[in-house]
């Protein structure tokens, strides 16, 4: 059954997933906004995008991008919606350099900062570019010391000044020291919106949850003969298993269709669930530590050696 029509499609359907679950609806209004946003006299607005690492903020702004595709022009490539995710221990000249490469700029590692900065200001006007977004922002503030925090945003403030476009910063939490570091460009992202992780730590969250796996199972698991996963003490055990992340849940389900579909007679279970989480979450978990597992201690994963050990924000 390895080679199963159902099951290709649904480990594809699951990895490819974008559900506009309603926070996802709210930061997509907001984004249109700044995307409709026409900078004349005024200052233009700004947003500030962050959450733990696998709520799905990268693969949003991702899709935002692809639903606003570059346009070719006879004189000129129109870039709607400019992405860049930045990289670790960013100066502001790798910073104009990556932003530079991700506009198609052939010389984007030639000249000094100050010729780069230049460049990529007439770029982004040239270009047309309507909303920047750098992705992995907090990789701005993740090395050096206070200086080089300042140096970080005071460049990215003049540039966001500089372009008079929207930008939408996206990051882990930590990445609000940025806005610390300066005041100027604190006061540009004032609009700020969190992803939080699923949870069954109150009734509408634990709700909220089990729309999301309701909703997993009725798009991408319809074919698949399963157990009900959206029902609360599945819930539970899914919490547990992912930290609420949709990048784990996504993972966890793909692993666990691939497992069920090994079987004589593919069916996706708890017993197929325990065996997917100690292949793609906790490798090597002992029965205590597996959600899905009868003898599981219902302590959250958090310790050292351990998938959601607990680290800086």
């Amino acid at each position: 059954m390895k080679n199963s029509p159902v099951l290709r499609k649904a480990v594809q359907d699951i990895r490819t997933s974008f559900i506009k679950f309603p926070h996802v609806r709210n930061i997509l209004n907001a984004m249109d906004r700044l995307y409709d946003y026409r900078c004349l006299n005024e200052e233009p607005e700004h947003l500030a995008l962050l959450g733990e690492s696998g709520v799905g903020k990268s693969t949003l702004l991702i899709r935002y991008r692809d639903d606003h595709p570059a346009i070719e022009h006879d004189e000129l490539t129109e870039v709607p919606v400019l992405y860049v995710a930045i990289g670790p221990s960013p100066t502001p000249k790798a910073l104009a350099s990556s932003i530079l490469r991700a506009l198609g700029d052939p010389k984007c590692d030639i000249g000094k900062e100050v010729d780069l900065t230049y460049r990529l200001v007439l770029l982004i006007k040239l270009c047309r570019v309507r909303l920047v977004i750098i992705d992995e922002a907090n990789h701005l503030i993740d090395r050096g010391g206070e200086k080089t925090h300042h140096v970080a945003a005071d460049w990215l403030k003049r540039l966001v000044d500089a372009t008079r476009v929207s930008f939408v910063l996206a990051g882990i939490p930590r990445t609000r020291r940025l806005f610390e570091k300066n005041d100027q460009l604190r006061s540009r992202f004032r609009e700020v919106i969190e992803i939080d992780r699923f949870s069954v730590e109150n009734g509408s969250a634990e709700l909220q949850f089990r729309g999301v796996l309701w909703a997993f199972k009725k798009e991408y698991l319809r074919e698949v003969p399963t157990i009900d996963i959206s029902s609360a003490t599945m819930a539970r055990k899914f919490a547990f298993a992912t930290d609420g992340r949709l990048r784990d849940i996504r993972r966890l389900l793909v692993r666990a269709v691939e497992l069920s579909y090994q079987e004589s007679e593919p069916r996706l279970t708890e017993g197929i669930l325990s065996d997917a989480f100690r292949t793609v979450i906790h490798p090597g978990a002992p029965n205590t530590r597996n959600p899905f597992h009868e003898s599981f201690n219902e302590l959250p994963l958090v310790k050292a050696d351990e998938p959601f050990a607990l680290v800086e924000r």
